[in-house]
């Protein structure tokens, strides 16, 4: 039920009474003084509107999502005791009379926070959460249990930082711009973004990463040592030299190095479990494929054929785009069962 277009709580009143099920919607008030909400709201509950919670009184039960974005403080802000879905207090610029309850099984968002001061997290969150603002993570405790991701992408340095042992969804640290006293888990069933790190200086990767990795950032790849095991995708789109480069034995998933301006010192896994991407080529010179990649290969950036000797087992397709359409048909002459566009 969308009322977004009402700004006054009694126009608001008189037609919650119409209301049925499902979610509702009236983010163009300011104020709930006076408000009236059913009791029971199936799906989610957007009042983003709201600068202040004084005379907000929330429903016990609300199915979905929670949104109060517009709220600066948590003064007179009542949350229910236990929170199915979503709740995103993103305007929130300190905890500060913030009572979490002590469960979510959804996802939390305090992304306006720039100090974890008084913040208590509720001890189990069943989704992600997100922390987007901090800039310190000095009084930063985490609950035991977080079900989904955790993102701390504002955070500059990892001092004061203590992840939990054990992380079962994906952690976002894009902002760190070193790796300097960061204490990664052994294991991280999800996945783990790096994008700002410029450096693998004292880079410790956890054991065992069940999903992607991704290191976009780095322009050296000295001191990176990769772990055994690495579920899913490994992006490193900001090397341009493959100098010092040493990757795992085997990929089970696609490889992302187009950042690569030259093959030169790159030695590539025999088995590529899905795609490889080295769009950044521009010449084959010194490039050996892997004996197997499962899926596709991406070469977007090569302006000529020559020297380029592909791998009997592609699963997919070749890109080729840059390349003359003369060269093209040469190709798709010598290797008949390749789609190549």
């Amino acid at each position: 039920m969308n009322l977004n277009h009402i700004t006054t709580v009694a126009k608001a009143n008189k037609e919650l009474n119409k209301y049925i099920s499902g979610s509702l919607s009236l983010n163009g008030l300011t104020s709930a003084n006076g408000l009236v909400l059913p009791k029971n709201i199936g799906g989610s509950l957007s009042l983003d509107g709201l600068v202040s919670a004084e005379g907000l009184v929330l429903p016990k039960d609300i199915g979905g999502y929670i949104y109060l974005d517009g709220l600066t403080s948590a003064k007179g802000l009542v949350l229910p005791k236990n929170i199915s879905g979503y709740i995103s207090l993103n305007g929130l610029t300190s905890a500060e009379g913030l009572v979490l309850p002590k469960n979510i099984s959804g996802y939390i968002s305090l992304d306006g926070l720039t100090s974890a001061k008084g913040l208590v997290l509720p001890e189990n969150i069943g989704g992600f959460l997100s922390l987007n603002g901090l800039v310190s993570a000095k009084g930063l405790v985490f609950p035991k249990n977080i079900g989904g991701y955790i993102y701390l992408d504002g955070l500059t340095s990892a001092k004061g930082l203590v992840l939990p042992k054990n992380i079962s969804g994906y952690i976002s640290l894009n902002g760190l711009t070193s790796a300097e006293g960061l204490v990664l888990p052994k294991n991280i069933s999800g996945y783990i973004s790096l994008d700002g790190l410029t450096s693998a200086k004292g880079l410790v990767l956890p054991e065992n990463i069940g999903g992607f990795l991704s290191l976009n950032g780095l322009v050296s790849a000295k001191g990176l040592v990769f772990p055994k095991n690495i579920g899913g995708y490994i992006y490193l789109n900001g090397l341009t030299s493959a100098k010092g480069l040493a990757l795992p034995k085997n990929i089970g998933n696609s490889l992302y190095l187009d950042g690569l301006t030259s093959a030169k010192g790159l030695v590539l896994p025999k088995n590529i479990g899905n795609s490889l991407y080295l769009d950044g080529l521009t010449s084959a010179k010194g490039l050996v494929f892997p004996k197997n990649i499962g899926s596709s290969l991406y070469l977007d950036g090569l302006t000529s054929a020559k020297g380029l000797v592909f791998p009997k087992n592609i699963g997919g397709s070749l890109y080729l785009r840059s390349l003359l359409s003369a060269e093209k048909a040469t190709l798709r002459k010598k290797y008949p069962k390749l789609s190549i566009y």
